[in-house]
């Protein structure tokens, strides 16, 4: 250790006490730093490890236009927003919303599920509904007239004073539906099951009904004039008090039990017509 100095004039030493503790804390600084620089190596690295893994697991999403979001590993939509006219919602999970009175005119909604939805007094003029799910749906005072429904299920349903003139039915489930004074009017109903329905009042004038199928149904005072109700099937249905036939093709429909008391069966091509 160095002798301390007072002289005048003579430089202070230096003191060499405290280096090797300098170079100690120097050397554990770097060791820490190396240490620090591998952990966030590895860090990153379990990282993009994990997020390999959940893109390989999770679905890959794309938004769409039309407020939506697209599932391109099911081809399915989770779908967000509140629908609008001649919009696409195509495949959507729509169950249980609430669309009550709005303008949804030709909008997309071929295949989407809308079972136990509110549609009361929604116009769907010219929208697609072809595969869709409407079972149990609330459809009174709706508006679907020009609209294709290809194939959907609208099964248990409510469709009082419904308008479905000139609409594509092809297909299409009614069984256990109430229809009280809905319009069919020029409506495509080929191989449509109205089994067990309630059509009373209902206007089927001039629609296609082949094939049809009526068994079990409550079509009192429904209006078939000039209707195609070729190899339909009314077995056991209810056609009594003041329904008309006026004008309708029966080629071939089985009328086995239909109840017709009290209507006009002017028709043609059947055993009740005359």
């Amino acid at each position: 250790m160095p002798v301390k100095n007072n002289s005048p004039g003579q430089k202070m030493p230096v003191h060499f006490t405290n280096v090797p503790l300098v170079l100690k804390h120097i050397g554990n600084r770097n060791r820490l730093q190396k240490m620090i620089k591998r952990n966030s190596v590895l860090l990153m690295g379990i990282i993009s490890v994990l997020l390999i893994a959940s893109l390989s697991v999770l679905p890959v999403f794309a938004v769409s236009s039309s407020g939506t979001t697209l599932n391109s590993a099911s081809h399915t939509k989770v779908c967000f927003g509140k629908p609008s006219k001649n919009s696409d919602w195509s495949n959507c999970d729509m169950r249980y919303m609430n669309l009550a009175n709005l303008d949804l005119s030709g909008i997309n909604l071929s295949g989407a599920n809308l079972q136990g939805m509110r549609l009361y007094n929604t116009n769907f003029a010219g929208a697609n509904f072809a595969d869709a799910n409407l079972k149990y749906d609330n459809l009174n005072f709706v508006n679907l007239s020009g609209a294709n429904l290809l194939g959907a299920n609208l099964q248990h349903g409510d469709f009082y004073y419904a308008n479905l003139s000139y609409a594509n039915l092809q297909d299409v489930s009614f069984h256990g539906s109430r229809f009280p004074t809905a319009n069919f009017q020029g409506a495509n109903l080929l191989r449509a099951d109205f089994s067990g329905a309630d059509t009373e009042l209902c206007n089927f004038q001039n629609a296609n009904l082949s094939h049809a199928n009526f068994n079990q149904a409550n079509m009192f005072g429904d209006d078939f004039s000039g209707a195609d109700l070729t190899h339909a099937s009314l077995v056991n249905g209810n056609f009594g008090g003041g329904g008309i036939m006026a004008g309708a093709n029966l080629d071939g429909a089985n009328v086995a039990g239909l109840n017709t008391a009290g209507a006009d069966l002017s028709c043609n091509n059947n055993q009740i017509c005359h």
